[in-house]
């Protein structure tokens, strides 16, 4: 008994012992959970941060990058093999500068010395990049300050007087005393030599009135490796460019992405610049007609210049995955030939009448004047005619700073220099007084240039060859017979034309006009580099959904490369005035300097629809550096387009990114039939 309450008493006690550690666990659970909860929510706000730090614009741009600069597209292998046993593929060098002679692509037996040779350290005029836009404007400059073409104010008309190709190298040198560009401004800013053969001064300094330099090599950029279609116009159809002018209906205030930035700008604290008016319909007419007219202009470059890039006119057909708007009928046929097709008609020119998948496109547009050409090519070619008026080029030679030069001396005197100074990669300088930005999509630094450094965003897109298809391949020659020759009637076996559509990522496409049929296409719009498998998959279901049938087919190469959009998606073409002396009249928007002796030019941002605007380029900026009375066309672009001081920096990748991904959303739910609401027009 007495046991048995023992026994009990101190049960009692080990359960009274035991309440207080439960009611303490008890108690302690709450604190527990909001710990965990804390814990949670703090490893979220540092993986938000973490992600914000990884995907903002300086830290992407050097993580997600595609390291290999050399350009390994079809073209480029194309290319090699047409030159094998006739020259060994160069190595590049890392050091030092080398004349564009030295590029592993080159082919021309009278190419001087292939060695690393000095730079100049004074010049007239410095291109900064190799690409189409840098080629064109050299080109242009040459091709005008030449006494060969004395004070000629255009060279669209064919009208250029070549040099003879002996001559190479002897056109700038000690022979610019006499040339028109130097009457016409006013004497360069180096002692000459009175010798046509002597390359350099008494003091050692290069008598160069240009030179361009490339950060890689002649075609490794975005020019080199592009789909190859010659069209002019620009990324934004005239249409919609005319919808949004201010003397349009409305005052132009329509829903699209670039007239939201443009107000959105006007209220930002960041504005660093006036604002610039808004455009009327005669400007963007202005513009489309200089567009117009470098086409003609390129196609004389090519056959003065006897370029061998695979020239075709093909013609090209766009397909729309929309319906036909109301005011997009047969009555906007432009009247050089262009013509609305129906979905059976867009189908028949692409090949795809037994795909399997003629729903895909609703209507689309053909235009007979369009072309093709292989663009390395192209390229390489307008880097050959550059050296025949002497222009010298270096590759390998980046630009690091650009500054005003400290002090200026007398322009008589023999040791005036230029009043910019240039530095490069190799530790070079040049000082000169004239220096025009052709950099492409390539991110200038703030010492360079902080107007253009935030004024684009870069848009990676992707290309692929496939295997050879032969009879298989859906784009054939004379396809488009029976629709594009009931106005031209003229060629009976018209090649195939160059294809596209108007999805937000832009499938575009044609065949590589040989015998194996091979298909190029190319499609995604992409604000970071992706790994090859990525890429090959999201190519692979493309080109599934415009021909079933080639589902499966083998890609022999994929390549890609960065195009540079400006938020409303045109070219930037002007004048750097953070760069301009400071007696500029400020007090009147977007004037002009008065003085063009010196200035910092640009031309970037064409798109991926710059072979055509890039010649306009070239030959906006030559006649502004040249001061051409009644050519000074470049004003356009500078008072109603200039760069955008906001970018969506330092988040402009992910911020662009995330708004081509709701596009793409669209896109994918309006071919399923999925009603939404209407989104603005990118442009």
């Amino acid at each position: 008994m007495i046991s048995s309450r023992i026994a009990s008493s101190a049960a009692a006690a080990r359960r009274h012992l035991r309440r207080p550690a439960l009611q303490a666990k008890h108690l302690s659970s709450k604190p527990s959970t909001s710990s965990s909860t804390s814990k949670l929510s703090t490893a979220a706000a540092i993986s938000v941060v973490c992600s914000l730090f990884l995907l903002s614009d300086p830290i992407s741009s050097r993580i997600f990058r595609n390291n290999n600069d050399e350009n390994n597209s079809y073209w480029a292998k194309e290319l090699q093999q047409e030159i094998i046993g006739q020259q060994n593929a160069q190595q590049k060098s890392s050091t030092g500068s080398r004349l564009r002679n030295a590029h592993k692509f080159c082919i021309d037996d009278q190419s001087p010395s292939q060695q690393n040779v000095d730079m100049p350290n004074q010049a007239r005029i410095v291109i900064v990049g190799g690409g189409f836009a840098g080629l064109h404007t050299a080109l242009a400059l040459a091709e005008k300050m030449s006494p060969l073409n004395n004070g000629i104010s255009n060279v669209n008309d064919g009208s250029v007087t070549l040099p003879p190709e002996n001559e190479y190298n002897k056109i700038q040198s000690g022979h610019s005393t006499n040339s028109w560009y130097q009457w016409l401004t006013r004497p360069f800013i180096v002692n000459k030599s009175t010798s046509i053969n002597n390359n350099q001064n008494q003091n050692g300094n290069f008598n160069t009135e240009i030179i361009l330099l490339e950060a890689n090599q002649i075609g490794d950029g975005s020019s080199g490796r592009a789909k190859g279609l010659v069209v002019p116009g620009f990324q934004v159809p005239l249409e919609d460019l005319e919808e949004g002018a201010v003397d349009n209906d409305g005052g132009g205030n329509h829903w699209t992405v670039p007239s939201l930035l443009y107000k959105l700008q006007s209220i930002l604290p960041t504005q660093t610049e006036s604002h610039h008016p808004r455009y009327t319909k005669d400007v963007v007419r202005e513009m489309y007609k200089l567009s117009y007219i470098a086409l003609d202009r390129l196609r004389s470059i090519v056959d003065l210049y006897e370029i061998d890039c695979d020239w075709i006119q093909s013609g090209a057909v766009e397909g729309s995955i929309h319906a036909m708007e109301e005011d997009d009928d047969e009555e906007d046929e432009e009247s050089d030939g262009c013509r609305i097709l129906t979905g059976k008609e867009v189908n028949e020119l692409m090949g795809r009448s037994s795909s399997g998948g003629n729903d895909l496109y609703q209507w689309g547009e053909y235009d007979p004047g369009c072309a093709a050409v292989n663009p390395l090519k192209l390229t390489i070619g307008l880097a050959n005619a550059l050296e025949r008026w002497g222009v010298r080029i270096y590759e390998g030679t980046k630009l690091t700073s650009l500054e005003k030069t400290n002090a200026v001396a007398d322009e008589s005197s023999t040791d005036s220099r230029g009043k910019y100074t240039l530095t490069t990669n190799n530790g070079s300088t040049i000082q000169c007084d004239h220096v025009v930005l052709c950099t492409g999509a390539d991110t200038l630094p703030s010492d360079v240039s902080r107007r253009l450094g935030q004024s684009f965003v870069p848009i990676y897109t992707w290309m692929a060859a496939t295997e050879p298809l032969y009879d298989e391949c859906p784009l054939k020659d004379g396809v488009d017979n029976d629709i594009s020759n009931k106005e031209q009637g003229q060629q009976e076996n018209r090649p195939a034309p160059m294809c596209g559509d108007d999805h937000i990522s832009l499938n575009y496409w044609r065949n590589n006009n040989k015998d194996e049929g091979r298909l190029l296409f190319g499609s995604l719009a992409d604000t970071f580099a992706l790994p090859d498998w990525l890429i090959s998959w999201r190519l692979r279901n493309a080109i599934k959904e415009v021909y079933p049938q080639l589902g499966n087919v083998r890609f022999d190469h994929i390549w890609g490369g960065k195009l540079a959009f400006a938020p409303n998606s045109l070219p930037l073409i002007g004048r750097d005035t953070d760069y301009d002396d400071s007696d500029r009249d400020t007090n009147q928007e977007s004037q002009a300097p008065k003085n063009f002796s010196s200035g910092v030019w640009y031309a970037i941002g064409f798109a991926g629809h710059g072979i055509v605007p890039t010649t306009m380029a070239g030959s906006v900026l030559a006649n502004a550096i040249l001061e051409i009375p009644d050519q000074q066309q470049w004003q356009i672009f500078q008072t109603y387009f200039p760069p955008s001081s906001f970018n969506g920096h330092p988040y402009s990748r992910l911020g662009a990114g995330m708004v081509l991904s709701i596009y793409n959303m669209w896109d994918w739910a309006g071919k399923k039939g999925i009603p939404l609401p209407a989104l603005p027009k990118l442009w």
